[in-house]
This record gives C-alpha cells, structure tokens and sequence, in this order.
C-alpha cells in the first residue's frame, strides 16, 4: 500500500452533526407555527414537513429558489391541517434556515483533529454532496474555509456538467487537488452510497464510515476500512490501519 497523503471529508453529520442542527430548527418552526396558525400542532407540521422535505429538498428543475420551494412545502404540510398561509409558510422556512445556520458549527474537537492529520502533512479536502447554494450556507456558517483549503460541493460539479458523490469523477477531482493519487488517500463519511461506496468505487485506498449511533449495519459485499461513532475516532484508526505518515520529531 502506498503511503497515504490525504483524507477527504464528508460534511453533513460528519464534520457537522446536522441532525443536531435540524432538531434545533424544528423545535423553532413548532413553537413559531402554534403562534402564527391558531390550533396548529407543530410537532404535526413538522413531522408532515420532513418527508416532503426528504422527497425533494429544492425545486428538480431549478426553476425555484430554494428557500421558496421549501417555504412552498411548509405550505402544503399545513395545508393538512386546514391552513393556507404564504406569508406563515416564508416565516417558518426563514425560521428553520435561520436556526438550522445558527448551530451549523463543527463539532466539538473537530478542527484540532483535522489540523493534526494536516500537521501529519497530510493534505485534507470536504467533499459534500448538496444544493450548491444551500451547502456554501452552511459552509460558510461554519468557517470551512479557515480550516480546509479545497472544498467541493456536488451541486456545483453537477451544474458544470460533472458529478456529485457517489460518482468517482468528484473523489478523482479531490485527489487532484490534493496532488495524490486514489490509492494514497481516503474518505470519511456517514452515507454507505454515497460516501463509502463512492470512495470504494472510486479506488481510494479506504473509506471509513462514520455510524453514530451503531444502528445501521453493513450490508454485504460494502467493506469500511473502519466503522467509528465519531469522527474524532478517525486519528486512532488511522493509526491502527498503519495509514498515518510517521510524525517528525
């Protein structure tokens, strides 16, 4: 195996635990919908809202922004229990932007972990799959660009006529940036398609797979070079894996 000369990051629920980030919006839009829409459940709302949301998160045409077409899909849930508001609908998808932005911040020890693998000489790279507008948000939000200098963000390589993850093209492009080749790098992420089969796919040297909660298990002929609960696990792995360039002294 060739030494290995960087690590690529996934960002959603890897670098960011976004769930945690969802749940503090949601509690935001039930408590805001109650006030705004009387005899609204806003536990209800939200919970109608998601799967909407889950089937199509922005417009698949791109003919409407993005925060209109998720406003129009608070419309259509509230709409199922009797209310039809636009204005309440912008105010709650405001809402749940605003917050979600809020508490998009890396996680706890995250950027002394990564600025360790850098230290290490490896090269670090976020690879992260998403509406091009909504990810450069949360980007943004969090201070990316402080900690990693190559960034790439699906939406942007699908609207120059490449791919996002799991397409081998966007982790072919990461190793560019790098200046490695697929076999001396690996990716971390928590998506088993698009991270981990991607990464495989790919030709990287390994895929780590980031499980949180250790409730999904993995399916057959998909192997992670390494199962972790949370991305600050990735030095000791790594270590364990016999990856990690020797550290100077």
């Amino acid at each position: 195996m060739r030494r290995l000369k960087a690590v690529f990051f996934d960002l959603d629920d890897t670098l960011v635990l976004t769930e945690d980030c969802d749940r503090a919006a949601f509690a935001c839009v039930a408590q805001l919908a109650e006030e705004l829409l009387p005899g609204c459940n806003g536990r209800r709302l939200v919970n109608e809202w998601r799967p909407l949301f889950h089937a199509s998160p922005w417009c698949p045409e791109g003919k409407v922004e993005v925060e209109a077409w998720r406003a129009q899909l608070w419309l259509q849930a509230m709409g199922r229990q009797g209310h039809s508001d636009t204005d309440a609908a912008a105010a709650l998808q405001r809402c749940f932007s605003s917050t979600r932005l809020q508490h998009f911040r890396f996680g706890e020890g995250v950027e002394p972990m990564v600025a360790s693998l850098q230290q290490r000489g490896l090269q670090t790279v976020v690879i992260t799959n998403g509406h091009a507008t909504v990810q450069r948000q949360k980007l943004e939000a969090c201070a990316a660009a402080r900690l990693f200098r190559h960034i790439l963000v699906g939406g942007e390589e699908i609207a120059r006529g490449g791919h996002e993850k799991p397409h081998p093209s966007i982790f072919h492009k990461a190793c560019s940036l790098a200046g490695c080749l697929p076999e001396e790098a690996v990716h971390v992420g928590d998506s088993l398609l698009a991270d981990i089969n991607g990464a495989l796919r790919a030709g990287l040297a390994g895929a780590v797979w980031i499980n949180r909660n250790g409730e999904r298990p993995v399916p057959t002929g998909l192997r992670p070079a390494a199962i972790l609960s949370s991305v600050l696990e990735l030095p000791s792995a790594l270590e364990q894996l016999q990856l990690l360039p020797q550290q100077e002294v």
